[in-house]
């Protein structure tokens, strides 16, 4: 699984006693050039080139498969065997979950897996003894393992953007005055709070009135130049990314488009934290659980007291504050889309569509409810109705 937020190729065919399994499908994907217009980045496609560093994206594609003739190869390898399948053994867990989504419509056929967990299931309960570990720590850091990054950019993120990501924060601070770069990020981050409406942040015990007097007109100035050039670079990982999808951010409102994103770059690290390789870590699924368990808590900390860690928090801090509906339930949700995917934890092969539904909501429905209160609804629809 790839970043959620990318377009996935699916085609559904059903047929009594049908199993599914993903399989990979080729994609080239084209080199983009940036280019400078009106103050946002923009690309031209120039060329299109074959990638070194990922040769290829799993792409969803549902394929019904004769349950004998599958085998316990792994996911993406379907070959014609008459081996019985063995599952990955989770198939009681995800029964769990699924009956406890609720029916949005009279037939039966919308169901809401939103906040639907099994606090017993495997993965559950892996990422909560890996959160007990990292609490146990102590704070959170701005930076993850290798080089001061910034968690969830790693290599193979460097290597398609061609820079390092979130370096431009230098360029704002105020060394003549002490400054370093996570009290940069503190300030900034304390300037946005001061901007959101009552009850943004249920659990912020330093809200004032949005106006902004407790900083000068040059501070000001300041926390919004670098946040402009946070959401640039927010413009770029996503066009690296996600070229159709960052195309169509193009036809949206200025406030809208940085919104998505940063929508978009918050999925994106999530996904590279799950993803990436980690060959020297000593336990990589143990390493991985334990910065995923670090990642949920800086989002719970984020929407519920508008805490930032790092500078490409800020653009989705400042997202929270312009649009405060947006809830933080799809983003939880999408993690645990993640840990449908790791070996051991998740599951590799999906019986019915309902199973695959849960998966589906998961990694992409989460997307467009993450965006919805960007786009709003229709005259004549609600939030429930679009849903």
């Amino acid at each position: 699984m790839k970043i959620p937020s990318k377009v996935l190729a699916c085609t559904l065919a059903m047929s009594a006693g049908s199993s599914y399994a993903l399989i990979p499908t080729s994609t080239i994907r084209p080199s983009l050039t940036p280019l400078r217009q009106s103050g946002r980045p923009t690309f031209s496609n120039v060329q299109r080139r074959k990638q070194t560093h990922r040769p290829t994206f799993l792409q969803m594609s549902v394929m019904p498969q004769d349950k004998e003739k599958m085998n316990d190869a792994p996911f993406f390898a379907v070959e014609d065997t008459k081996e019985e399948t063995v599952k990955s053994g989770r198939s009681s867990e995800i029964a769990n979950e699924l009956s406890s989504g609720k029916t949005l419509d009279d037939k039966g056929i919308v169901i809401d897996f939103a906040s639907v967990k099994n606090t017993s299931s495997r993965a559950e309960r892996a990422l909560a003894e890996a959160r007990k570990k990292y609490e146990a720590r102590g704070t959170i850091s701005s930076s993850s393992k290798g080089g001061g990054r910034l968690m969830g950019i790693n290599d193979e993120v460097v290597a398609e953007v061609g820079y390092e990501i979130g370096y431009f924060i230098n360029d704002f601070i105020n060394e003549a005055s002490g400054e370093d770069a996570d009290t940069l990020v503190q300030n900034c981050g304390r300037y946005l709070r001061s901007k959101a409406s009552m009850g943004t942040f249920p659990q912020s015990s330093n809200w004032s009135q949005g106006k902004g007097e407790d900083f000068s007109p040059e501070e000001i100035a300041r926390f919004d130049r670098l946040l402009a050039r946070a959401y640039e670079e927010s413009g770029i990982v996503t066009s690296a990314f996600a070229k159709t999808f960052y195309l169509g951010t193009q036809v949206l409102p200025e406030s809208a488009m940085k919104a998505i994103w940063a929508v978009y770059v918050w999925c994106r690290r999530t996904d590279e934290i799950v993803d990436a390789p980690r060959p020297e870590a000593r336990d990589p699924n143990a390493e991985m659980l334990t910065d995923l368990s670090e990642w949920e808590i800086r989002l719970e900390r984020l929407f519920d007291r508008g805490e930032v860690v790092d500078v490409l928090d800020l653009p989705l801090l400042d997202c929270k504050v312009k649009y405060p509906k947006l809830p933080i339930t799809p983003f939880s949700d999408m993690i645990r889309g993640m840990l449908m995917d790791i070996p051991g934890l998740g599951q590799d092969r999906y019986d019915t569509w309902d199973e695959l539904h849960l998966y589906c909501y998961r990694v992409a429905g989460t997307v467009g409810l993450m965006s919805m209160p960007v786009f709003g609804c229709a005259p004549g629809y609600t939030d429930d109705t679009a849903k």
